[in-house]
């Protein structure tokens, strides 16, 4: 799929931009020609856009919210954020501009996109993602308990609470309120408790992504015990690679936060065939992730929140729900 298609396919499928919206697109210098192809696409279908480069703004990370962004963020109607993650600007602007456009309006984030992601990853039916998903997520409704389990030592059981949302993120956008990750295909929660060990061998999230590799968890795993009191929270993290370790202590000391698991989830995107060292599309991998930091609260409905995000893939896992297997060796069991 071409740059062009693929911007059509976020505008009009995923977005479902009409005339009277207000659409505001913020990229940066190794965004820009995503951002001018989701700019052209989206003046086939309203005047009213807007286009934002962070770098006017000053040097990265940005630590500020612009008022111009700020001020468009709150008038728009649909807003894509394509620029590339930076330590301390989702604190200070990433999450602040997503804030101000759910006001009143639908977002699309696709931090850290590149072409070929969005080629890639675009690249898919989407209304057959959010057949598979809305299955998917009728089955996980009701579940009391998850076990995931693989050969390279994750063993884990989760649980979740009646009063936190499965939240079915399948590519389409078109409610005020909402948003969504693009390319996009996932179902996650905010669990309540999660007991045992992960092994993460697949890609590491945040502004961590564009430092380490899928080769180098291969190489060196990363290997969390986690154990929970009022929320799931790990009590020791290991790596062979000590500046991969070094870099994980820093970030998890950030903000008290940190510590804990805001996230499980489960990727849906059956037309993706493998990882390509991209959190943003490898999240949407049929398989298993768990994240450090931000439940997502206004999603989820859970009751905290926290300035970080950070996700953790693992590989070829097995998945039970309350002890019917669904996934094996990180294969669907269930038909589409």
């Amino acid at each position: 799929m071409s740059l062009k298609e693929g911007a059509r396919v976020a505008v009009e499928t995923c977005m479902n931009v009409r005339e009277h919206d207000r659409v505001v697109i913020v990229c940066d210098e190794d965004t820009e020609r995503i951002g001018m192809a989701l700019r052209k696409a989206a003046r086939e279908h309203t005047p009213h856009v807007r286009f934002f480069k962070l770098e006017v703004y000053g040097d990265r990370p940005i630590k500020h919210f612009p008022e111009a962004i700020k001020s468009a963020g709150k008038e728009a109607t649909v807003g894509f954020w394509t620029a590339r993650a930076y330590e301390g600007e989702l604190e200070h602007i990433r999450g602040p501009f997503i804030d101000s456009v759910l006001v009143g309006g639908r977002h699309a984030h696709l931090v850290n996109v590149t072409e070929k992601v969005f080629e890639n990853g675009m690249a898919a039916d989407y209304t057959q993602i959010k057949k598979f998903t809305d299955k998917l997520h009728k089955m996980l409704v009701d579940v009391d308990e998850i076990r995931v389990k693989n050969e390279q030592g994750t063993d884990i059981t989760v649980k979740f609470s009646d009063t936190i949302k499965w939240v079915p993120s399948s590519g389409i956008c078109h409610e005020p309120g909402h948003w969504l990750n693009l390319p996009d295909g996932e179902i996650y929660t905010a669990p309540a408790s999660i007991e045992g060990r992960v092994v993460a061998d697949g890609v590491i999230g945040d502004y961590l992504g564009h430092k380490y590799h899928h080769k180098d968890l291969l190489e060196t795993p990363i290997t969390i015990d986690i154990e929970t009191d009022d929320r799931p929270k790990y009590t020791n993290i290991h790596t062979d690679n000590e500046e991969l370790l070094e870099d994980l202590k820093d970030y998890l000391d950030r903000h008290p936060c940190t510590k804990y698991f805001g996230e499980f989830g489960l990727g849906t995107n059956l037309y993706l065939k493998e990882l390509i060292d991209n959190m943003l599309q490898d999240e949407k991998f049929p398989g298993v992730h768990l994240a450090f930091g931000d439940p997502m609260a206004g999603e989820t409905g859970a009751s905290w929140t926290c300035p970080e995000h950070m996700d953790l893939i693992l590989t070829h896992c097995d998945v039970l729900l309350d002890g019917k297997k669904v996934m094996e060796d990180g294969e669907y069991l269930i038909s589409p």
